[in-house]
């Protein structure tokens, strides 16, 4: 075996030594949280019946997790899907991290930073984690991951109408499917990276409408399921509405994400108890805008605590504190701090960051209106990997020569 391939192999290695540790040694063998056992109902829901549904709700969330975990449950059954299901996001995750990888080459033109951007993804804490959860956040990484490389596969192509703009498209519908909060950035994105590599601002707007075209259609199966099922246009979920109203309402000052706490009990249950989930969205959202426009000075301070939120170097939970907040200290602040000095130290290339920035800050934005949490931050952190790989390549250049530049 070549040093080289070795040296390259390494991550992965570790990466999988890592997820089977945790899922073996720090996981149940049950589920561990509420969002778990709605994502578990729905997924064997769909199993036995080929419908999906969220409880009562037909469309409370997307339906590509449900529909990832109902195809293991068909295979492996009930009684193991749980054990596979954690398997197959470990081989997600090591697909995670050589898509960071990919993403750092053509960002940075570096075979260093692409080895530093998926030896840090290895082992971050953050996907560790969650990569044994029955929950949408690993599917939603992976899916985006892929779509952001392809897009920059096809910015280094010349940003052409081709099949890898095609791919673009279908990946970031396929991340969509996985999780709603890409809403209508994919083709804004890929509009900005044309018009960021040369295109004309005639052609990236064609771009765009070629991107949002490609998009829509394929959306338009979710369109069409929820036309039948709700006679309503749904273009993502009936849930979007709760997240609006909980994070802007007067009894959420602090931006928190406790519906036993952050919210009238008595107006909740009134909306809750609307029984049909579109007119039941509609009224939390009525409600959330009604507020925001009463009280606009309330809205930006509870918009700034949400950032802290969002970017807080700790878990804001309590239960975890002590140990997990180390770790988020140890690795999280780092990955920061580093990414910061790439986009300082290495300004000059600009026109290659900006569309992780713009994704950054369309995820950001996103939290800060509706609800913040750190784990609402997991898509951000690959991308600050990809910008934080350049300066830690350049370490390892300093450090190893001719050896790093050889990985």
């Amino acid at each position: 075996m070549r040093p080289a391939f070795f040296y390259r192999l390494l991550p992965y290695l570790a990466c999988l030594a890592a997820c089977s540790a945790v899922n073996i040694l720090y996981f149940p063998p049950g589920l561990s949280f509420p969002d778990e056992q709605r994502f578990w109902g729905s997924a064997v829901h769909l199993a036995a019946t080929g419908a999906f549904r969220v409880g009562p709700d037909l469309a409370f969330e997307m339906p590509g997790p449900a529909a990832f975990f109902a195809l293991i449950i068909r295979f492996a059954g009930a009684d193991h899907a749980i054990y596979a299901i954690r398997a197959a996001q470990s081989l997600l995750l090591l697909l995670q991290c050589g898509l960071m990888g990919s993403i750092a080459k053509r960002v940075w033109r570096n075979d260093a930073a692409t080895f530093a951007a998926t030896s840090i993804a290895a082992v971050y804490p953050f996907f560790l984690f969650f990569q044994g959860l029955l929950l949408s956040e690993t599917l939603f990484d992976t899916a985006l991951l892929a779509a952001l490389a392809a897009m920059f596969a096809w910015r280094d192509r010349g940003a052409r109408i081709d099949a890898w703009l095609v791919a673009a498209c279908a990946l970031f519908a396929t991340a969509t499917y996985m999780k709603a909060s890409l809403t209508i950035m994919p083709p804004l994105l890929i509009g900005c990276t044309a018009l960021l590599c040369g295109a004309s601002w005639r052609r990236s707007a064609g771009v765009t409408i070629l991107a949002l075209t490609l998009y829509c259609g394929f959306m338009a199966p979710w369109w069409i399921r929820n036309a039948v099922e709700l006679n309503a246009f749904v273009p993502f979920t009936t849930s979007s509405g709760q997240n609006l109203y909980l994070g802007n309402n007067p009894r959420n000052p602090d931006g928190g994400i406790d519906w036993a706490t952050n919210v009238d009990q008595a107006e909740a249950a009134r909306l809750f108890a609307i029984p049909n989930e579109v007119a039941r969205n509609k009224a939390f959202t009525a409600e959330a805008v009604t507020y925001i426009k009463a009280q606009p000075a309330a809205f930006l301070i509870g918009a700034l605590k949400k950032f802290v939120r969002l970017w807080n170097s700790v878990p804001n939970a309590v239960q975890y504190q002590g140990v997990y907040a180390f770790v988020s200290l140890a690795t999280f602040v780092p990955v920061l701090i580093l990414a910061l000095c790439a986009l300082i130290r290495w300004w000059r290339n600009w026109p290659a960051t900006v569309p992780l920035l713009f994704a950054i800050g369309y995820f950001t934005l996103l939290y800060v209106v509706t609800i913040a949490s750190v784990r609402y931050r997991l898509p951000i952190e690959p991308l600050l990997i990809v910008l934080a790989a350049q300066p830690l390549s350049a370490v390892l250049l300093a450090v190893l020569g001719r050896r790093a530049r050889s990985i």
